[in-house]
């Protein structure tokens, strides 16, 4: 089944449900274009400028606070006490990331965050001793993302390799997107949306609001000509 969608809230890359994130479930965001950790950014601002604290967990040293803050500002909110009540746990070893998933429990109790974010859980977990950790860590925080009713989001890059694949497996849903050149593609379930970007400084018809809804000239397209 394919379908075209565009979701009550575009400002998760356009084209994520935001609806589809529910409570004890744990989404992974996969694939290799540089929306896949955008998304967990905007998600993380959407629910920062409700005054709700998130815990963000990073296994890749990629969690960029500027991309957080312009999420922040596009949506009218002031980005230094907004991005407060974003706590996050860096992880540069598998053994740092088995302790922050073991300490999840008592961080979440601490700050009563509903949101979780894990940027690339599987990532650290390359080695021999990795892969005999990945399991039980993995098994841990879709417990607690359970038993604390938490909307759990990890990102993975969605390869072939075994990581991505145990991660994928363990999901209550996957949102996959890739991008070639102009083309956005996303597949959410039985969802498929497509976009196709258009190069700085053109706009399409649909991007006039007024005109395209009502049949009338569009004020825009007016005062260009």
């Amino acid at each position: 089944m394919k379908a075209s969608f565009r979701p009550s809230n575009p400002f998760i890359c356009g084209c994520i449900d935001p609806s589809g994130f529910q409570p004890s479930s744990l989404t992974v965001i996969e694939g290799t274009s540089p929306l896949v950790p955008d998304a967990i950014f905007k998600l993380c601002a959407m629910n920062a400028c409700k005054g709700q604290d998130i815990i963000l967990v990073d296994g890749a040293n990629s969690f960029n606070p500027y991309a957080i803050s312009r999420a922040v500002k596009f949506m009218g909110f002031e980005p230094r006490s907004t991005l407060s009540h974003i706590h996050v746990a860096r992880a540069f070893t598998e053994y740092q990331m088995d302790a922050i998933i073991n300490d999840l429990r008592e961080a979440v109790t601490r700050w009563n965050s509903r949101l979780v974010a894990v940027l690339y859980l599987s990532n650290l977990f390359s080695t021999q001793d990795g892969k005999k950790l990945f399991d039980p860590i993995l098994k841990n925080l879709k417990e607690t993302t359970q038993s604390l009713n938490l909307v759990t989001v990890v990102t993975s890059f969605g390869g072939i390799w075994w990581g991505d694949r145990m991660v994928a497996g363990n999901a209550d849903r996957v949102i996959r997107i890739d991008e070639k050149k102009t083309l956005i593609r996303v597949q959410d379930g039985d969802y498929l949306f497509e976009h196709v970007s258009v190069p700085p400084g053109q706009t399409r018809f649909i991007d006039f609001i007024g005109g395209e809804m009502n049949g009338q000239n569009c004020p825009q397209l007016q005062g260009a000509a």
